[in-house]
């Protein structure tokens, strides 16, 4: 039996960057996984995502929308009960622009969707999490951009991701006690955004390994950061580089 047989995982952002994989990879482990649907420019389909068993719609700065993504994980008739145990979340694609060429409506529309979005559906799945006194385990997919700066004209996610990985760290040594982990991916460059880019291979240059991260590879990652093995894995960034950046 795969470890997450049965298990509910909610997905936020499964139709964008490694969303796809990363709910094709629950999937195939048995998970009863509820694919949340970000409204964003360039979805490439608005068909069922590969293996979700149940997509809906997502706004992450609506706490009623929230709230029905993560109801959604509910039990389904004739099947075994179960509570929510991870909650994965996946950003939307970041726009550019030069730090001093930002005005702050943009910060902060940027700061509202990236980071206090996320806080508001990492707080409510954490609170069912401790309501069901079964552990759990809360995954963020971020860009490196959040830990290093040294990505140009993306001032504001930066910032905004940077920020989540701290919250992340305070929330983790908060819920220690009740076996729910917080942990955070940072990936570099990855094959989903290879095609949208100017010279990819300029890019390729500065990893070690010689290519872009694969999606499966990302979504391998989470696996074992919601796996029972991870149990003692919390607050942590995973750098997900290619070796292109390390601690």
């Amino acid at each position: 039996m795969n470890e997450f047989s049965g298990a509910s995982v909610a997905i936020a952002g499964a139709n964008v960057g490694v969303g796809p994989a990363v709910v094709k990879a629950f999937a195939a482990q048995g998970a009863r996984v509820v694919a949340g649907r970000l409204n964003v420019a360039g979805d490439p389909s608005h068909a069922e995502l590969d293996g979700a068993t149940r997509t809906v719609a997502l706004d992450l700065l609506d706490r009623v929308s929230v709230a029905a993504f993560l109801d959604a994980c509910a039990p389904i008739p004739g099947e075994p009960a179960s509570s929510l145990s991870t909650l994965i979340l996946v950003p939307p694609p970041v726009t550019t622009q030069a730090a001093l060429d930002i005005g702050a409506d943009v910060y902060r529309q940027t700061i509202d969707a990236e980071l206090i979005g996320p806080i508001l559906c990492i707080q409510e799945a954490a609170r069912r999490m401790q309501a069901a006194r079964k552990g759990g385990r809360i995954v963020s997919f971020v860009s490196m951009s959040g830990k290093t700066g040294v990505h140009r004209r993306v001032a504001p996610y930066a910032a905004a991701k940077g920020g989540l990985i701290a919250f992340s760290r305070v929330l983790a040594a908060e819920l220690a006690p009740t076996s729910i982990t917080v942990n955070v991916i940072a990936t570099a460059l990855f094959d989903v955004q290879v095609a949208a880019m100017h010279d990819p291979a300029e890019a390729i240059k500065g990893i070690p390994v010689g290519r872009p991260g694969r999606a499966e590879e990302a979504a391998r990652a989470a696996l074992y950061l919601a796996s029972a093995d991870a149990g003692y894995v919390t607050g942590e960034t995973l750098n997900l580089s290619g070796g292109r950046f390390m601690d």
